[in-house]
């Protein structure tokens, strides 16, 4: 976690003024070095992937956020079209503007990209992280063809305004951002500023589901499949039988049940000039 730009910052320092680097080396630093030090700054710079984009989120007083993408998948950063070369996400961070962008909040936790339970946390967690270093996002995909010939249901109730379903799932994710594991598929149709989460409840994980959401991203229809249900709304609670472990912008932590929100216009980041006509 940066407060400043440090590919080369003396190159950079004009440009932003004073800069501290903050090195991070177990989970959790940067959510401390935020809770410290963040009143006493402008602009925060998150460099790697999107654990510490998560971590760095956990913060009353919110300064301008960037990020530059250096983990294994990124997100986030490619919800905002940052690119994932080091160099030119610099300069993008460099031309940028600051956005109100929304966050999505579970009870006392804050994320920005997804919320998820079932097969997805059963596919993190399949990963070994020395594997995940070496071969990057073509685990996830293994992993997770994998998982899906093995898929187990759990009973799940989702309860808000003007929606209601109970029954059997095998996966539900909520969205803010637009990408998963280094994919589009789930949440092509999501945007970060229009003050709504994207849920969807898979019955079973099924040729048609699939179907139907790689054709959303073509198109500007959302995913309608048989065993697929897709749904945008501000708030709303989940409960499951039994208690499933969460993971949470690719961090796995507390159990449901749970209220989720979405916090419009909650953190101003660093996008490029041309993020919304990119976007459209």
């Amino acid at each position: 976690m940066k407060k400043g730009l440090a590919s080369n910052p003396s190159s950079h320092r004009h440009a932003l003024g004073s800069i501290e680097v903050v090195h991070t080396n177990r989970p959790g630093d940067g959510a401390r070095a935020i809770t410290s030090q963040a009143a006493d700054v402008d602009l925060i710079i998150a460099t790697g992937g999107d654990g510490i984009v998560h971590e760095c989120i956990k913060l009353e007083r919110r300064p301008v956020f960037g990020i530059l993408p250096l983990g294994t998948c990124n997100d986030f950063s490619r919800t905002l079209s940052i690119p994932q070369n080091i160099d030119e996400a610099v300069e993008t961070l460099l031309e940028g503007r600051g956005e109100a962008m929304d966050v999505g909040k579970y009870e006392d936790r804050y994320f920005l990209n997804f919320w998820g339970i079932g097969l997805i946390t059963q596919v993190s967690e399949q990963i070994d992280s020395e594997i995940k270093k070496q071969f990057g996002r073509i685990v996830y995909y293994l992993s997770a063809f994998h998982m899906i010939q093995e898929q187990r249901s759990f009973h799940v109730e989702v309860n808000g305004d003007g929606i209601h379903f109970k029954g059997e799932a095998v996966m539900v994710l909520v969205g803010n951002g637009s990408y998963v594991g280094g994919v589009e598929a789930y949440f092509p149709y999501s945007q970060v500023n229009d003050g709504l989460l994207d849920f969807l409840i898979f019955k079973e994980l099924s040729l048609s589901a699939v179907t139907s959401l790689t054709y959303s991203l073509f198109t500007a229809e959302r995913p309608s499949a048989e065993g697929l249900i897709s749904f945008k709304t501000p708030h709303l609670e989940v409960i499951t039988e039994p208690s499933l472990k969460v993971d949470c912008d690719g961090e796995k932590n507390m159990f449901i049940p749970t209220r989720l929100q979405v916090l419009p216009g909650h953190l101003r980041m660093l996008i490029w000039p041309d993020f919304y006509s990119a976007s459209k």
